[in-house]
């Protein structure tokens, strides 16, 4: 069973403890929850049981119990029902009912609320894939609803495992994972760092083994500033089999190769394109002399005809289409696309690879010791003359060769024939994650200010920028304005250049004016704070923080902020430079004077790191000293 949460789908619903009434029923009532499972939550997982049996290698059943307490509005992203099955899969019993915050049954959510649609909609290519779908209509807060579901497998070569937080902010009363294997099931299972549990064993006449995690009375974790990734940092199991079978192809998680071999396997003759298409790739080709060069012009020429379609169920999950499908349709998913990239670089006669990542920007790694399918996105590696260059197959503007936050810095699995193997991403350094503002504030004597500035993001910093470009100017001013400190601004132009290559840069150059820079004192003179384009936000204080602080990349931050000092007036007092370090990062500020003008060069920096939850403290002080030093005025005296 599968709730929704916020935007992505959890496997398997890790819910919390019953109370029982002196009848020996259930207890739902809101008043039976324990006060510490209430406090920072939005939603209380009451009860949750899942068992998983294996008998073999292609037949495996899954039943899931869900009990749920919704305790707000801003619990209601948990309330969800989605349950995915395809051809290797069927679903059945399922049931929802909604209780009110005594306890008393409301509802049974009817069979024909009960949603069945396509994964994809609109794309008949995957009408195998399919969803059911609850969605409880009801909003007398607090409320609890339950689901149950059954799930058959004829195929698998992943099993749903156990995360005991589905998400922030909800609570886990009591959550119990069932893994039941007959003497014939070869399924291996592994705990991360954070799961301590040891399971109970138990067995019966036939020989079946059953093991039993359960974990009670989890407080919720609220999102802490500087937070890693919830599921990496608490319990969660991974359950797959040693060997499995999907639609005919024999694979095995035993070695990251033999993993590799199945992928390769799938992919086999899909890799032909059309006599035209030939043509056209020898003809992009021809006018280049380097294979660098030759990929790029590919690679372009693909962003031009096609279109990305997400699908993830399935052996359509894992098994691109057809090269040639990609042409007839012109979109395809990540696995499609890649092949089809792969294919038009088999006719020019350049080496790539087909690669499987889990692909996200703050996505944990996988775990390297246990070898399954981990994987959510694929994309091409290229061996380029020494130089290796990743390819996302499903974007239309990422430029050629730059993989960014969505697949940086984690092991991947390179796809090769009989020689499969683990390879870990391009680490982007602070030279290659940058935000550089260029500031010049051409100051009136009436405290109004024509502002000239340029902000290049280059590397990783245009990631959360692109899609800016493609926005209606309003959104863009409407980014910058908030962004900025200043206050009564107008901007009068703005726009934006992306200069494409493998480290890329994105420019936007703006002209502003501004009524009030600063204020005006009794005496005529102007205090202006002298950094109002890149304060950053306290950081809020947090008692007995859970989570540890994660510095996911380094990055770099410099501003140089240029004031033009108006006539009559002279400078009486200024920043002062300053030196701050840490092992979170640095702070410079620099002056530099010149005639009827002074600037100030600030650069901010960030070390990629992962530290423990008690150096919260640490890293407050930190940014605070960062804050105290950005708060520095220019005072500007009449003369």
């Amino acid at each position: 069973m599968k709730v929704k949460i916020q935007l992505f789908f959890v496997a398997i619903l890790c819910l919390g403890h019953t109370q029982l009434l002196a009848d020996g029923k259930e207890n739902w009532a809101v008043s039976a929850i324990p006060q510490e499972l209430k406090q920072k939550a939005n939603a209380v997982l009451r009860f949750s049981e899942t068992t998983l049996t294996v008998f073999d290698a292609g037949n495996a059943e899954e039943k899931s119990r869900v009990v749920i307490t919704i305790l707000n509005e801003n619990g209601q992203r948990f309330k969800y029902f989605v349950e995915h099955y395809n051809k290797f899969s069927s679903v059945s019993g399922i049931s929802g009912t909604i209780y009110d915050k005594n306890g008393k049954k409301v509802k049974t959510i009817p069979q024909r609320d009960i949603a069945d649609i396509s994964a994809i909609a609109g794309f008949s290519l995957y009408d195998d894939s399919r969803v059911k779908v609850i969605s409880p209509e009801y909003g007398d807060y607090p409320y609890t609803i339950e689901y149950t579901c059954s799930k058959k497998y004829s195929s698998f070569f992943m099993f749903p495992g156990w995360q005991v937080y589905p998400g922030y902010d909800i609570s886990v009363q009591k959550s119990i994972y069932n893994l039941t294997l007959s003497p014939n099931a070869k399924v291996k299972y592994k705990g991360n760092k954070a799961l301590s549990i040891t399971p109970e064993e138990s067995s019966d006449k036939k020989g079946f083994i059953t093991r039993t995690w359960k974990a009670t009375n989890y407080p919720a974790i609220e999102m802490e500033p500087f937070a890693g990734n919830l599921f990496e940092d608490t319990p969660q199991l991974l359950v797959a089999p040693e060997t499995f079978t999907m639609d005919g192809y024999f694979g095995s998680n035993n070695s990251w190769k033999e993993l590799g071999d199945w992928a390769y396997k799938l992919g086999e003759g899909r890799n032909v394109v059309p006599d035209a298409t030939k043509a056209k790739v020898m003809e992009l080709v021809a006018e280049h002399d380097t294979d660098s060069e030759r990929a790029r012009a590919i690679y372009e020429y693909m962003q031009s005809k096609v279109r990305y379609v997400n699908i993830a169920i399935g052996i359509g999950g894992w098994q691109p289409f057809p090269a040639e499908t990609v042409e007839k349709y012109w979109y395809g998913d990540c696995k499609a696309l890649s092949n089809y990239m792969k294919s038009l670089l088999d006719v020019a006669g350049i080496e790539s690879y087909y690669c499987l990542v889990r692909a996200g920007d703050d996505t944990p790694n996988i775990d390297k010791d246990f070898v399954a399918s981990q994987f959510n996105h694929a994309f091409l590696m290229l061996p380029l003359g020494g130089d290796t260059v990743y390819l996302e197959c499903t974007s239309q503007e990422v430029p050629f060769g730059y993989n960014g936050s969505f697949t940086d810095d984690r092991d991947i699995l390179v796809v090769d024939k009989d020689n499969s193997y683990l390879k870990h991403t391009n680490v982007y350094g602070k030279e290659q994650n940058k935000t550089t503002n260029s500031y010049l504030f051409n100051i009136a004597a009436n405290n109004t200010a024509n502002i000239s500035a340029t902000t290049q993001y280059t590397g990783v910093a245009t990631d959360n920028i692109r899609f800016l470009m493609t926005q209606k100017p309003e959104r863009q001013r409407e980014f910058l304005l908030r962004k900025l400190k200043l206050n009564q601004v107008k901007i009068n132009s703005l726009t934006y250049s992306e200069e494409k290559g493998i480290i890329p840069i994105i420019t936007q150059k703006a002209e502003m004016t501004v009524a009030q820079l600063g204020q005006i004192t009794a005496n005529n003179s102007i205090v202006i704070p002298f950094n109002q384009v890149s304060l950053l936000d306290e950081l809020k204080r947090v008692s007995n923080r859970k989570t540890g602080i994660a510095i996911r990349r380094d990055q770099a931050y410099v501003d140089s902020l240029s004031f033009r000092i108006p006539s009559g007036f002279s400078i009486d007092q200024f920043p002062q430079p300053t030196t701050l370090t840490s092992d979170f990062g640095t702070y410079t500020l620099e002056v530099v004077h010149a005639e009827g003008s002074i600037s100030f060069i600030r650069t901010l920096e960030w070390n990629k790191g992962n530290y423990k939850p008690e150096r919260y403290n640490d890293l407050m002080l930190f940014q605070r000293r960062v804050n105290e030093a950005d708060r520095q005025v220019l005072l500007l005296k009449a003369i």
